[in-house]
């Protein structure tokens, strides 16, 4: 059994500096407005889910038109080659929404926008701050490239979703609505792979 530890790796700054930030006795609510650790409001689950369907229509788009093998034969080492022979199922989007949400999407989006880009858009500014991290998300996105160049156009999505998940992170002060936004693309194109596989 492989156990993947990059979640724990990225779960591992917040929770440093949550401890930290409890021994200098700040106050629960500032630890988590910090860290993004809040709810937030209704209105932003709404604009995650605007974000995501227009992300989604973009992943489509790049999907069949600029890179429409991927999906019939994706090459090993890509995130839906798992997914490509499962065949599209209700149980198959479900467990595939469960992984990519507890195993991608959280550890990512508490990483790079909670921890990461709270802090930098709190130094920097929105603009810069967000811009910052959504370019350093995008660095182990760039792996995909050592797979296949051809497949350089699908680094568009985290590079427009990143920014967006980071000014829902500033917007919202939670990282919650970009993590249903961060699932839901994961879990589309695992999706994609199960229909066309």
């Amino acid at each position: 059994m492989n156990i993947n530890i990059t979640p724990i790796l990225f779960l591992l700054p917040s929770l440093i500096s949550l401890i930290v930030l409890r021994t200098r006795r700040q106050p629960w609510g500032k630890i988590c407005s910090l860290l993004g650790w809040r709810l937030g409001a209704p209105i932003h689950y709404l604009w995650a889910l605007l974000i995501f369907l227009l992300t989604a229509l973009l992943a489509v788009l790049i999907t069949l038109l600029v890179v429409p093998d991927l999906d019939r034969h994706p090459p090993p080492g890509i995130t839906v080659s798992p997914y490509a022979h499962l065949g599209l199922s209700l149980v198959s989007l479900g467990g595939a929404f469960l992984n990519e949400f507890f195993f991608t999407a959280l550890g990512e989006e508490i990483f790079f926008r909670g921890w990461l880009g709270g802090w930098l858009m709190r130094r920097y500014g929105f603009l810069v701050g967000n811009t910052l991290q959504t370019l350093i998300f995008l660095l182990p996105h760039l792996a995909i490239l050592l797979v296949e160049a051809s497949l350089w156009p699908l680094l568009l999505l985290p590079l427009l979703g990143g920014w967006l998940n980071g000014w829902l992170r500033y917007r919202s002060e939670s990282v919650l609505p970009g993590l249903l936004v961060h699932a839901l693309l994961n879990t589309l194109s695992d999706g994609l792979a199960m229909a066309m596989g």
